[in-house]
């Protein structure tokens, strides 16, 4: 993301700085994938586990 997932939380900061919402320290920030995008379709439904940090799922329809 922006070449390295530290330039995405850099411009995530300074875009949320401008509302004045700051990037709480403690708080879980995903800053990208390593996964190639995939397609979704209507019918189609995907499950993410992120182990003790939860689960989640969602249908497309």
């Amino acid at each position: 993301v922006l070449n390295h997932p530290a330039n995405g939380v850099a411009w995530l900061a300074n875009k949320l700085a401008r509302y004045d919402v700051p990037l709480e320290a403690g708080r879980s920030l995903l800053g990208g994938s390593f996964t190639r995008p995939v397609p979704a379709r209507k019918g189609d439904t995907f499950h993410v586990d992120y182990g003790n940090m939860g689960a989640i799922s969602c249908r497309f329809v």
